[in-house]
């Protein structure tokens, strides 16, 4: 809307700068979601959609049973309504990401409510593999359709994260398994990982964080060259988005952090963490994914390993899985696990800038 009366009004034209829409994004997404909050959580507990508590699961965490999930709907809420006011709705990124959050939210929130309608383990893994699939065809479509950087060697390509402008070209189809495997594996870590009262919500702001930088240099020709980044025009709004993403994430951390008033349930974990992979497709910095979201990796692995030295062997390599349960049960206290992993999650975000530097000055 901002953008629109920019547009169209010449005295209004400071309202195109990106600069002042992504401020605008950040700060009314996160009054948004801050004052609603308590509403919405009073609401989740007037229709009792409560957590259930594994009964496998670490003995702290049984306090926590009935504790209000779907948080995600108000966290989403909070974005996209305030991107509809930020964004530029011209823009072909924004109208994607639009989209594939709905989409990636709608599959969560299923889940979320047939756990406590129909059945207490929600959608089977396969339906939600094959929702997240479909979103990644909508994707690969787009790059086909629309293009990115202007080049289709390069928009079917891999980018290498290290050595500027250099890339390995795998073709359309290959590409397309790509984006499943990216799109649907940090869509399922982030799940994964949203295990404890503010753990997932903040190494997603970071990695939002860092996307948004790289989503601004990538828009501009001058900092796209000088950081020998590809220059993808109109990316840009990719950073307004993600500013109404930080800002409602950063507001629902008011009430999920220890002692959580609201969990974002599947609703949040899987929206939030597809759209950083397709974001991190649009971008080209696919193969700088493990990085930027290293605390994602290190869940989803943990658990891969978990399962598999099970498999084969038996045995158990961690006290429990993911993770972050294997140190609580170890003893540290569930706040400090959290706080250390955003330690961990700000160490490989600034790591993932660094990387970017690197490349500027080789």
């Amino acid at each position: 809307m901002l953008y629109m009366l920019g547009l169209y009004y010449k005295q209004l034209e400071f309202l195109k700068s990106i600069y002042f829409r992504t401020f605008i994004g950040f700060t009314l997404s996160f009054l948004v979601v801050l004052i609603i909050g308590q509403p919405f959580i009073k609401f989740l507990k007037k229709k009792k959609f409560g957590e259930e508590i594994r009964e496998d699961g670490p003995a702290s965490h049984y306090s926590k049973k009935g504790t209000p999930t779907m948080g995600g709907v108000l966290m989403l809420f909070g974005s996209l309504i305030t991107i509809l006011v930020a964004g530029n709705l011209y823009n072909k990124f924004t109208i994607l990401l639009i989209i594939t959050t709905l989409c990636f939210s709608a599959i969560g929130f299923v889940d979320d409510y047939k756990k406590f309608t129909v059945n207490k383990n929600g959608l089977s893994g396969k339906k939600k593999l094959f929702g997240q699939s479909l979103i990644s065809i909508i994707v690969w479509v787009f790059i086909k359709e629309f293009g990115l950087t202007g080049s289709k060697a390069v928009d079917f390509s891999l980018s290498n994260p290290i050595v500027p402008n250099s890339f390995f070209y795998i073709g359309s189809f290959f590409m397309l398994l790509f984006i499943m495997l990216v799109v649907n594996g940090t869509s399922n870590a982030v799940n994964i990982t949203d295990g404890l009262d503010g753990l997932a919500i903040m190494p997603v702001i970071i990695s939002c964080s860092i996307l948004g930088t790289i989503a601004y240099f990538s828009g501009h020709i001058e900092l796209s060259t000088h950081l020998h980044l590809f220059s993808i025009p109109g990316s840009g709004e990719i950073a307004v988005f993600l500013s109404t993403v930080i800002g409602a994430g950063l507001a629902f951390l008011w009430y999920n952090c220890y002692p959580a008033q609201i969990f974002m349930g599947d609703t949040g974990s899987l929206a939030l963490g597809g759209v950083i992979g397709v974001i991190s497709i649009l971008l080209k910095q696919e193969l700088l994914l493990p990085i930027i979201g290293g605390v994602f990796v290190g869940e989803a692995v943990s658990v891969i390993l978990q399962v598999g030295s099970y498999k084969l062997r038996k045995k158990r390599i961690f006290r429990m899985a993911p993770i972050h349960h294997h140190f609580e049960l170890m003893g540290v206290p569930e706040n400090k696990v959290t706080m250390r992993f955003w330690i961990v999650a700000l160490l490989f975000g600034i790591a993932a800038l660094g990387m970017i530097r690197l490349r500027g000055i080789m």
